[in-house]
Parts: C-alpha cells; sequence; structure tokens
C-alpha cells in the first residue's frame, strides 16, 4: 500500500471514530438542543468530525458547538489539535523527543509527506523545531485568550437583545449579541475553557469556537482578541518549513555565523501571502465602499463607524486564508466580496500547513510563468532561482482540477440547498461557491448555506475538506497506480499550435 493511500485511510478511520463520540448522547448539551428543537444526526456528526479534524470549521448543525457539552467541546478541541499538528507528525515527534525511539523509514516518510521536508534527515529537524514552537505559541495565547476573555468589557452578551426582532436581523441588520449565558467576563472556569479552545483553533486554522452562534461577533470591538488571533492564524498556516527556515536563521545570528539563507519556499509563501491579500484587502475595501444598498456591510450602522468597518473588512480578508473566524456576516457583504474572498480561500495559504485550497506557491509558479511569457523567456526564474518545468507542469495541473473541482462542488452544493423556514435568508449560485471554497480551502467561513443542504450537499462538503487537507497532489496519488516498470521507449515530438 503507497505511503499516501495508508494516511488517507487512517484519517478516514480517525474521523469515523470521532463521529462515532460526536453522536453518542454522551457529548450532548441536551437541555440546549431541547430548548432550540435541534437534533444532531449521525451525518451532522460524521461532517463536524471531518471538519474539526481537517481544521476547516464548518458545521451543518445550527446551534454550532452549543448542542454539546464539555466533554464533546474537548473531543472536538482534541480532533483540532491532532489533525492540525499531523497525526504521523506528532507521533514521531512524541516517539522521538519524549521516548527517544529511533524514527522508522516509513514512518519518516509518513511524516514527511504529512508535513515535512525534502528529506527523512531534514522532516526530524523540522518536526521537532515546528512542533515545539507550536506547543510553546499554544501555551502563550492560552494564557493571552484567557486574560482577554475574562477581563474584556467589549463583549456583546444580552440576552434580550440577542433576541429581538430575531429572524429579521439574521437577514438584514447585523446582530451580534449572543446570550447573556455565554459571557465569560469575570468567571475563570469559563474564561479559561474559552481561552484554550481558541488558542487551538486558531493556531490550527480550525475556525471553530465555543462561544456561540455567531464566531467572534461578540467580539467585533475586541481588537486585541482579533489581533492575537490573526497572529495564530498566521504561524499556523504559514507551514512546519517555514518555521524551520526562520529558527535556522535565528540560530545562526545568535552564533555568529554565516546568515542562514532562507529558502525559495520561504521566500515565495510569504511573498506570495502579502502581495495575494493586499490585492484581497484592497478589492474588498472598493466594492464595499461603492455599493449604495443600504443593507450591505459598509452602510450599516451597527458595523460601527469607518474605523471599526475598516479592521473588521481587515480581518475577514485576512481569515480567508485557511482560519474561518468572522466578526461580520457574510450575508451582508457584497457579491463582488464574496467572489473575491471565495478566490482567497480557493488560493488558501501555505503547504505543508494546516491551509487547503490550492495552496499559494501554485499560484506563484503560475504569474511567474505568465511573467516569463509575456517577457518572451523560455524559463521561469526567481530570486535567482529556475523553477523547474515539472513543477510548473504540476502547479498547471493542480489548479486545473481545482477549478473543476469548485465548478461541480458549486453546482452540487446549490442544488442540495433548501430553505427550512420562512424569513430566511435566500442563497445565491455566489453563496454556494463561497461555501464550497471555504470547504476546499479549510477556512471554516459560512455565509449559511451548509446547515440546509441535504445529504449530496454534505458529502460533497466533507470531501472537499479532505482534500483540501490532504491537497490534490496527493488526492492523485491516492488513485494513482503504482507502476514500477521503465518506460523503454519514447514516441516522436511533435509541438502544436495554441492560442
Amino acid at each position: 500500500m503507497g505511503i499516501i493511500k495508508y494516511i488517507f485511510l487512517v484519517y478516514i478511520l480517525i474521523t469515523i471514530i470521532i463521529s462515532l463520540f460526536l453522536f453518542w448522547p454522551i457529548t450532548h448539551n441536551k437541555t440546549f438542543l431541547k430548548d432550540n428543537s435541534i437534533s444532531i444526526k449521525y451525518s451532522d456528526a460524521f461532517f463536524l468530525a471531518a471538519s474539526a479534524f481537517s481544521n476547516t470549521g464548518l458545521s451543518s448543525i445550527p446551534g454550532g458547538l452549543l448542542g454539546f457539552n464539555q466533554f464533546g467541546q474537548f473531543l472536538i478541541a482534541l480532533s483540532i489539535m491532532v489533525g492540525g499538528l499531523g497525526i504521523f507528525t506528532l507521533k514521531v515527534y512524541i516517539l522521538q523527543n519524549i521516548f527517544g525511539i529511533k524514527l522508522t523509514v516509513f514512518n519518516g516518510q509518513l511524516s514527511q509527506m504529512e508535513r515535512g521536508g525534502n528529506t527523512i534527515g531534514e522532516t526530524k529537524k523540522i518536526i521537532k523545531v515546528s512542533i515545539t514552537t507550536m506547543l510553546i505559541t499554544l501555551f502563550v495565547l492560552s494564557v493571552v485568550f484567557t486574560i482577554i476573555f475574562y477581563t474584556s468589557p467589549y463583549g456583546k452578551f444580552d440576552t434580550t437583545k440577542f433576541n429581538q426582532n430575531r429572524v429579521v436581523d439574521n437577514i438584514t441588520m447585523f446582530n451580534p449579541y449572543e446570550v447573556t449565558s455565554q459571557n465569560p467576563k469575570g468567571d475563570f472556569t469559563k474564561s479559561i475553557r474559552y481561552g484554550i479552545f481558541h488558542a487551538i483553533s486558531s493556531l490550527n486554522n480550525a475556525g471553530l469556537d465555543i462561544i456561540g452562534r455567531k464566531s467572534l461577533a461578540p467580539y467585533s470591538e475586541e481588537y486585541a482578541l482579533q489581533i492575537f488571533t490573526l497572529i495564530a492564524i498566521f504561524i499556523g498556516g504559514v507551514g512546519y518549513p517555514v518555521i524551520y527556515d526562520f529558527y535556522a536563521k535565528i540560530k545562526s545570528f545568535r552564533k555568529n555565523e554565516n546568515a542562514h539563507c532562507l529558502s525559495l519556499f520561504t521566500k515565495l509563501t510569504l511573498v506570495t501571502y502579502l502581495i495575494v491579500s493586499c490585492v484581497g484587502l484592497l478589492l474588498t475595501f472598493i466594492f464595499e465602499c461603492s455599493t449604495k444598498n443600504k443593507t450591505r456591510f459598509w452602510n450599516q450602522s451597527e458595523y460601527g463607524g469607518n474605523w471599526e468597518k475598516t479592521f473588521a473588512t481587515f480581518f475577514q480578508t485576512m481569515s480567508t486564508r485557511s482560519a474561518g473566524f468572522s466578526t461580520i456576516d457574510y450575508y451582508h457583504f457584497t457579491n463582488q466580496s464574496i467572489v473575491v474572498h471565495s478566490i482567497l480561500m480557493f488560493i488558501g495559504f501555505s503547504p505543508a500547513s494546516t491551509a487547503g485550497g490550492i495552496r499559494n506557491l501554485t499560484l506563484s509558479i503560475l504569474f511567474l510563468s505568465m511573467i516569463s511569457t509575456l517577457l518572451g523567456r523560455r524559463s521561469v526564474n526567481v530570486f535567482k532561482r529556475q523553477i523547474g518545468k515539472e513543477t510548473l507542469i504540476k502547479a498547471i495541473n493542480i489548479f486545473t482540477i481545482g477549478i473543476i473541482l469548485i465548478l461541480i462542488g458549486t453546482l452540487v452544493v446549490y442544488s442540495s440547498y433548501t430553505p427550512t423556514h420562512l424569513g430566511q435568508k435566500e442563497f445565491t449560485m455566489v453563496h454556494a461557491l463561497f461555501e464550497i471554497c471555504s470547504a476546499f480551502g479549510s477556512s471554516g467561513l459560512s455565509v449559511g448555506v451548509t446547515p440546509n443542504v441535504n445529504i449530496l450537499g454534505k458529502i460533497f462538503l466533507i470531501t472537499y475538506m479532505i482534500i483540501g487537507q490532504l491537497g490534490i497532489q496527493q488526492t492523485i496519488l491516492i488513485w494513482a497506480k503504482n507502476r514500477t516498470n521503465v518506460e523503454h521507449y519514447h514516441y516522436i515530438y511533435e509541438d502544436v499550435a495554441l492560442g
């Protein structure tokens, strides 16, 4: 059995085990489910298990994680943690650094495929440095988030305001309030639960939370929480090789050695992230500021003044890079902005990380190839390095397959959506595109389509979450035949006209 097939089967097995626990009533918040007339079907439990383990963040359960008790929420947090760090990578880290057990070739290949570098030896170093960095960061963030939740005066928790014109608010007007019982201010036990869960979810780019039904909307004016969330998102999404690269750079400075040169992988990752994020932010500002529709985000006074709206736009644009947290109702964004953010989720973040999508390096290689063609060059060059033709072909294949998957998924999800009651949001094809890109990009942002799709739509979303986690290239290898025979002949070479 191939390495990637083994990883795929283990991932599916773990997802099934998690789903069985989440379907078990012992993990349910029976009072909440009864009061809100919500029942958790096995399809919902499996969907949430896949979402948590793949670090996506979508949920088909209307009440989100409020439908689970503390034990259920603990299992979800554990799933996010294991899925984010990498099940085989975490195994190697524990065996190698805690128990001193030597790394076998097979375990090395598994971790290398999941999160590692070019060689097994390099992978061992990357795993040790990166997971240690992640665990230290997780501890620091847990403390910081706990303090913020315990002391923040900006949390919006009021049962009366939550219930006020509830149906109308969900459609046309922003209502950030959650019920009073969810307020962690002054409650140390609740604050530490919120802090640890949010640290795990944000660092692993999962986008799930236990605050309430509206993600981070109750803390739309708590900028400290949002800034530290963005820092966690960046560290988790930038990828293990980049973390190790910076560690080696800092280490060389401390030892007064020749400065360690950042790899092409790191340079392309950071530059592409910066450019794509800036372009996405600029386009979002243009589309939101130019709309005249009074129900759109920028024209609603409920979102605050220009500063509050500017920061919310910045946070949401950064959150599309596989994070999944939201301080606004995405239904209030213009269709143009939703398309832009769908593209950002389709692109994703860094390879060898918790991010999904086609990965930003795929986009950068395609863009560099286009620039080389326009300049009349016969090779793709960047940072005094030449990109190989095989890498370019892989990038083209990944992009093409990704586009095909998104087109098919959008049509299926849109056709599987069914409104459940009067006064509900009405969704268009653009919203279905957003939802499928969110699953494919392991982002977890939602405009509200997911809870209202049938079983076929859920199956497609789950499939895209798994593809997003493994990556298109690795997913292809699952079904590819192992060919060991050598090609002893080649056909006659002939060019064809293009364009």
